[in-house]
């Protein structure tokens, strides 16, 4: 078979992996912004944080989404089970409702790629609903800034230390059991392609994926 047959296959088979992310995400979650507008977006990235495969879901979030894979890869250290979240625009994000969820893949004993979810939250805090004041002069009036910080540890979802992250700042989220349950489905979204890029790696083997992502990259580049 022609290679750049079978590029064209992994890149599809990728793009699974960040669909089925996708459908999971809008099944679990709360939030009508997610469950029914479809706002939400989950990609593959590579070791390094740059992304591999997209599913068709909201262009913004997956041009921005690598910064704020990359970001949590500088700023935390990650074991087996852990995720972080990230809604700081100068880290990647774009408004504060986006909150973006990111996961570390290991195989082989080390991280082999990041999966990403980004989903708009009903309310993240702010002087308004919605946390989008038309007046805002400063960040903070829009809604609680989150830097990168873990969500997950260990595969234990962090519920005391993400309340507290939710409840900080000058305008808290209104409802952060609904944020929190929105955050759950990310979660789930994540742990839904861990799964389904680890059984790519089984059926064709972490050294030739890891290889057929470089071509699709350099493809895309082109």
């Amino acid at each position: 078979m022609d290679d750049s047959i079978r590029t064209e296959i992994m890149k599809h088979r990728l793009v699974s992996v960040a669909e089925e992310m996708g459908a999971r995400l809008r099944r679990a979650a709360f939030s009508p912004n997610i469950k029914e507008r479809c706002d939400f977006s989950c990609a593959v990235f590579d070791a390094s944080g740059h992304l591999v495969a997209q599913a068709a879901h909201i262009p913004v979030h997956l041009g921005a989404m690598p910064l704020s894979v990359q970001a949590c890869l500088q700023a935390l250290t990650f074991s087996p089970g852990d995720m972080a979240m990230v809604n700081d625009p100068y880290r990647g994000g774009t408004h504060l409702p986006d909150v973006t969820v990111v996961t570390p893949v290991f195989a082989g004993g080390r991280v082999a790629f990041w999966l990403g979810s980004r989903g708009h939250h009903a309310d993240i805090g702010g002087r308004t609903p919605g946390s989008a004041p038309p007046d805002s002069t400063h960040i903070e009036e829009e809604g609680v800034l989150i830097d990168p910080v873990p969500l997950v540890e260990g595969g234990r979802f962090l519920q005391a230390e993400v309340e507290a992250v939710l409840g900080s700042g000058r305008y808290p989220c209104r409802l952060p059991a609904q944020n929190i349950a929105d955050l759950k489905a990310q979660v789930a979204a994540n742990e839904t392609g861990r799964r389904a890029l680890l059984g790519v790696c089984e059926r064709y083997g972490l050294e030739v994926v890891v290889a057929y992502m470089r071509h699709i990259q350099a493809n895309a580049e082109e």
